[in-house]
């Protein structure tokens, strides 16, 4: 088994949990490795901000999440203060699916066994520009920690527990979103990048007076025994609010609902806003651009019209 504690901040802390057993009370259990260095004790855990890129935070090293979406990340623990992780998150989707396994070009394909290479530290760190990242903190405070004596290191996760998360920007953390450690889904990225874009575009005053309407397209994506499958797109646009709806044939109707609607270099970039992590991604959903009274959109339907730009109605 590989280092309980970075399987336990990793995943336990800021995503899912490991179970190591359970009791009658259904009470999970685990374990986290004594600090060896006593330098890192927190001495007031007071304070009320936490400077996690501190190099007393960072005796572990960055090792590749393992999640559905790898990321770089690097955790601490003390007993005093609690435990955190620190998440490197793409800011392309280009950046972001260098760290997946299934990438051919990316960082784990140069190595035979993925798993080793999620520890290659030393070789993660060289890889990392992190002007082309967000950082994210999660933290989850020692209050929220139930130790079973003062000489054991098994503990339980008190009812209601709640994880922090902070985003590093201009040399500063600031709180994004406080969640219940138990709801944190399994693809921490996902969850991650739309806690940043609902900080980021919240915060926008932008208008989308040049594209209100309401707009629709329809596209055939691929051939089935009982005909050709097909998607309706219905974009309704109005004062900044943007929702979509689909009608299908054949296909499934994901990413229904609420978008957060971006206008940058004459286009308008729309980012799913709701609650399937499957649709949430840091690049745009969809572009819609206007040429003359006509609008047009890219981004829809299969491979054959993804990045096509196609008249909408």
């Amino acid at each position: 088994m590989k280092n309980i504690l970075q399987q336990f901040l990793l995943l336990v802390i800021f995503s899912t949990f490991i179970y190591t057993g359970c009791k009658k009370d259904n009470k999970v259990k685990t374990s986290i490795k004594k600090e060896e260095n006593k330098n890192n004790e927190i001495k007031n855990v007071n304070d009320p901000v936490i400077q996690f890129l501190n190099k007393k935070y960072q005796d572990l090293k960055p090792i590749i999440e393992d999640s559905p979406n790898p990321f770089p990340t690097y955790t601490f623990s003390d007993k005093k203060l609690g435990g955190f992780s620190i998440d490197y998150i793409g800011k392309t989707g280009t950046v972001q699916y260098f760290w997946n396994v299934k990438n051919e070009n990316g960082y784990f394909s140069k190595y035979p066994n993925p798993e080793d290479a999620a520890y290659q530290s030393d070789n993660i760190k060289k890889l990392i520009n992190t002007n082309d990242y967000y950082l994210i903190a999660s933290f989850l405070p020692s209050k929220y920690i139930s130790y079973i004596d003062k000489e054991s290191d098994e503990f339980d996760i008190k009812p209601g527990a709640k994880t922090s998360f902070y985003l590093y920007e201009n040399a500063t953390w600031r709180l994004i979103n406080e969640t219940e450690t138990s709801k944190i889904p399994e693809d921490v990225l996902a969850f991650e990048v739309g806690l940043i874009q609902k900080d980021k575009f919240n915060s926008i005053n932008n208008s989308t007076e040049n594209y209100d309407g309401v707009h629709s397209v329809s596209v055939e994506t691929e051939a089935t025994t009982t005909g050709m499958a097909s998607i309706s797109y219905n974009f309704n646009i109005k004062k900044g609010a943007t929702n979509l709806s689909l009608t299908t044939y054949h296909e499934s109707n994901l990413c229904e609902g609420k978008y957060f609607a971006i206008e940058k270099n004459n286009m308008l970039e729309l980012y799913y806003a709701g609650d399937q992590f499957s649709c949430i991604s840091i690049d745009p959903k969809f572009y819609i651009k206007k040429e003359g009274k006509k609008f047009y959109i890219k981004g829809v339907g299969g491979e054959s019209t993804y990045n096509q730009w196609i008249i909408m109605k």
